[in-house]
Formats: C-alpha cells, sequence, structure tokens
C-alpha cells in the first residue's frame, strides 16, 4: 500500500431512515436532520452533541408529530436509565482548594434554582455572590466532600465543620452543616443524603453528639427527610456596611441529635463504642 491509496474514496455507509428502518437507497428522496443536545451540564464550556441521521421524504411527513422520534429514549445524550448508573459512578472525595471554582459554580447553579421557590428575585441577586463564596479554611479542614465524575464535574457538594459559619471558634459536640447543595440536573438521586451520611458517620468518629443546620426556607424539606427537627424561625444578616450590601434572610434553624435516632451509638474519649 503506498500514500496515494490514502486519497482513494471509501464509498458511503449506507443509512437507514429513523422512521421506518428500511436502508436509504436514493438520497435524493431523503433528508438529513441533525439532533442536537446539551449535555446534563448547563456551564457555558461545554458545547452542543450533534449526530446526524436520514430519513425518507414520505416517513418525515408521515410521522412528524412535533417532536423527533428519538426524544423518548434519549436524554442528554445517553438512554434513560444511563443517567441513574452516571449517577452511581460518582466518587465522594474531600474537597481541595483547586477545586473551589467549580464547588461555587455548582452551588450558583443550585442556589438559583432553590432560592426561587421560597425567595424574591432582588433577595436573591443580592445574597447568592454571598452564599457561593466557600471560605478557604473549609477547604482545607478535609471535612467537606464533593461528588465527581471521572472527570472531575461536581454533581453535589456539602460538609461540615466544628466552628459556626462565620466563626472560627469550635464548639465542643456540636457541628455544623456547610454549604450543601446538589446540580439541578442531579435533584432527586440521593446524592444529599449520600453526602449527609459519610458526614454523619466523619463527625459521630470525630465526637460529634448533633448537627446544627441554619437551612433556607426552601431547604427545610430536605433537611427533615434527613432527621433535622425545626428548632426555631431566624435571620440571616448577610454582608456588612464595607460591602455595600446588608440584607436580612429569612431562615431556619435545625438540629439533627444523634441520641435521638436508632443506630446512633457514642464515641468515646478512646474511639471505642
Amino acid at each position: 500500500m503506498t500514500d496515494d491509496d490514502d486519497d482513494i474514496p471509501m464509498p458511503p455507509e449506507p443509512y437507514s431512515c429513523i422512521f421506518c428502518s428500511e436502508t436509504i437507497e436514493n438520497e435524493q428522496a431523503a433528508v438529513a436532520l441533525t439532533a442536537t443536545w446539551m449535555p446534563h451540564w448547563r456551564a457555558g464550556r461545554f458545547s452542543p452533541l450533534a449526530q446526524d441521521f436520514w430519513a425518507h421524504s414520505v416517513c418525515l411527513q408521515k410521522n412528524w408529530k412535533g417532536a423527533w422520534p428519538w426524544e423518548e429514549q434519549v436524554l442528554f445524550g445517553a438512554d434513560k436509565g444511563d443517567e441513574l448508573d452516571y449517577v452511581e459512578t460518582l466518587a465522594l472525595s474531600v474537597a481541595r482548594p483547586e477545586d473551589r471554582e467549580t464547588i461555587e459554580e455548582t452551588l450558583g447553579f443550585a442556589f438559583e434554582e432553590g432560592l426561587s421557590h421560597a425567595y424574591g428575585s432582588d433577595l436573591i441577586d443580592q445574597i447568592i455572590p454571598f452564599l457561593t463564596h466557600i471560605e478557604p479554611t473549609l477547604l482545607t479542614s478535609g471535612t467537606y466532600y464533593v461528588l465527581a465524575d471521572m472527570d472531575g464535574q461536581i454533581a453535589a457538594c456539602g460538609g461540615y465543620s466544628f466552628s459556626a459559619p462565620g466563626t472560627a471558634k469550635p464548639t465542643a459536640g456540636t457541628a455544623h452543616i456547610r454549604h450543601f447543595a446538589t446540580h439541578p440536573d442531579y435533584a432527586g438521586y440521593g446524592l444529599g443524603r449520600r453526602l449527609f451520611d459519610h458526614c454523619l458517620k466523619e463527625a459521630k468518629a470525630a465526637g460529634a453528639q448533633e448537627f446544627v443546620c441554619y437551612s433556607g426556607l426552601n431547604a427545610e424539606g430536605f433537611y427533615q427527610t434527613l432527621g433535622f427537627e425545626r428548632e426555631s424561625s431566624i435571620e440571616i444578616h448577610i454582608g456588612t456596611a464595607n460591602s455595600g450590601v446588608a440584607v436580612v434572610m429569612p431562615a431556619v434553624m435545625m438540629r439533627y441529635r444523634l441520641s435521638d435516632h436508632a443506630e446512633f451509638k457514642p464515641v468515646s474519649e478512646d474511639g471505642a463504642q
């Protein structure tokens, strides 16, 4: 074989009609279709996926009902059900400082979606920059986690600290929920529960007797499903005079006492149960 052989045109592969599945014998009586869709992530850096299909002109006119025939079977470029398989492959790991940008992006998507169910758009616009800001110390604490795919795309994040948000002083026995969020495309797959179960195990081993959470009004139901109980309505004052923003966010203080749950076993100072 010579280099010139590479220039020999190969015969085109036969195409089948997307509607009737029969081979396209006459391209003059058929049309080429291009389907495009976005992957599950809505971030702008992802380009649409595309795939070409063929259809007999007669089949297209007869069967077109305002939607492509593959839309019921294809979701984000993969079969329905594959999304669940994808979720199950997400790996839980300790967050790193270099994850900060991706985490804050995920928080932004999640909070913009979730807060809209309980707060007005003006308030959301003011508080989003503060709610999505991760303290650097949290990303070096070893107690903040991400669920991410093999490419490093984060589907959910969350963790805890023994110091309350905005303070550096730890409280013995009390762990505070920090920046829990699931990307809207993966809501309903139990990722928040998976993160909390891991936090529960780790915090209990470190001596936690309870979790405290300052929940947005939109997330109260989620934390109740985890076993948290509403303690009181609170107001979170966000921003300072120096920032130029000072707003009040209605919220809920919630508590999870490990002793209230049958599976809880106190950990002694020497680590024995």
